[in-house]
């Protein structure tokens, strides 16, 4: 039997490589990574057995899937933009959804919206609820107690709890270093993002393992970002959704799971959510934890120990050592490219504007003689 894992190459957000992660835990192997955006496009082999959990569909094009794909349709959400309805619901589209559903939803809004199209869908929940501690390869440090911020009101809540813990406070993001290389219009298919990662697939998905363990190690996570969220709960860290980003309709079925606020609400009640003696998560998120790992180890035949890949000390530094050097390395070079093209359009604007100073000279030269267009501005402006 052959794996397939799907990947995010034209992306930058790392929710993308967690929700990977959470689906490679049931994998014996991984034969094959396949580009998410290009899934229409699969041809190596047949029966890949896939687990399809993700966002779709940014990319309408790669949509429906290949057939060359055994996939399992579990956590899918699928984003309500017309371009995207279009595609899901197509007769080609309809056809899939038939022969390889029912579809497994991580939100309720996308359960509704393909029930009320006659497309056959239950709600799962989100795989990410299957994470599982690194346990005896990753032992919380307690002397290293820290709070985790990742959120759009980031400066906002660390300016606000400073006064009230004695706790380190640590702000990350999961958008994570885009390709100045490949930045530039043109560069990708418009119906991509504008922007892509540097990192190649296996990369990323070790920058998304490093990231779980800080959830993981945290005394406590405040976000407004699902795929830091419902991780950190897998992970037994308390957490704090700020529910306030667009698109809410991504926290339907899920809302639930957390203690939930916004900043007003939580700058003038502190005990929402006390950094200090942080309350414990709701469990309610167990029920969903455990299907979903029955229907996945039942798709696989496979569960894995922990989500974490096992790596010594050493191989870990050099991994880490080897992305910071080419991180560098790369916007070193595009900061220069930057200053060259600077450089080169600071030029050409100077030349440009001595070419006006000249021809703007030569019109008053004209205004003031008695050539025949001299003689008509003036007849104009008589």
């Amino acid at each position: 039997m052959k794996y397939g894992l799907l990947t995010y190459n034209y992306t930058i957000n790392l929710g993308n490589e967690i929700q990977s992660i959470a689906a490679r835990r049931f994998l014996p192997k991984i034969d094959y990574y396949i580009e998410q955006h290009k899934i229409q496009d699969f041809k190596e082999e047949s029966d890949v057995k896939t687990i399809m959990n993700a966002w779709y569909l940014n990319c309408p094009e790669a949509w429906p899937p290949s057939r060359n794909i055994d996939p399992l349709l579990v956590s899918m959400h699928f984003n309500s933009i017309k371009f995207t309805k279009d595609a899901i619901l197509s007769a080609e589209s309809r056809e899939y959804f038939k022969e390889y559903g029912p579809v497994g939803c991580r939100d309720v809004h996308t359960q509704e919206f393909l029930n009320e199209n006659g497309i056959d869908a239950y709600y799962t929940g989100c795989l990410t609820l299957t994470l599982d501690s690194a346990g005896k390869y990753n032992h919380k440090d307690e002397s290293n107690d820290y709070i985790l911020i990742n959120s759009d009101y980031s400066d906002k809540l660390l300016s606000y709890l400073t006064g009230k813990t004695d706790k380190k406070i640590y702000v990350i993001n999961q958008d994570f270093a885009p390709s100045f290389k490949k930045a530039w219009p043109g560069q990708i298919p418009k119906s991509l993002y504008n922007h892509t990662s540097y990192f190649d697939s296996e990369e990323k998905l070790f920058l998304a393992e490093n990231m779980l363990k800080i959830y993981e190690n945290a005394s406590c996570v405040i976000t407004d970002r699902l795929h830091c969220a419902l991780p950190s709960i897998a992970l037994k860290t308390p957490v704090l959704l700020f529910n306030t980003r667009p698109k809410q309709d991504r926290f339907d079925g899920l809302s639930n799971l957390f203690t939930v606020t916004n900043f007003k609400e939580y700058k003038n009640d502190f005990s929402i959510f006390d950094v200090n003696d942080p309350p414990e998560n709701s469990d309610e998120y167990m029920s969903i934890r455990k299907e979903l790992i029955k229907q996945c180890k039942g798709f696989t035949g496979h569960i894995n120990e922990s989500c974490y890949d096992i790596r010594t000390y050493n191989e870990l530094l050099d991994k880490n050592v080897l992305l910071f050097s080419k991180n560098s390395i790369d916007t070193r070079e595009y900061i220069v490219d930057v200053l060259n093209r600077f450089e080169k359009y600071e030029n050409k604007i100077k030349k440009q504007e001595k070419i006006i100073a000249e021809k703007e000279k030569i019109i008053e030269e004209l205004k003031k003689s008695n050539s025949p267009m001299g003689k008509i501005k003036k007849l104009f402006k008589s």
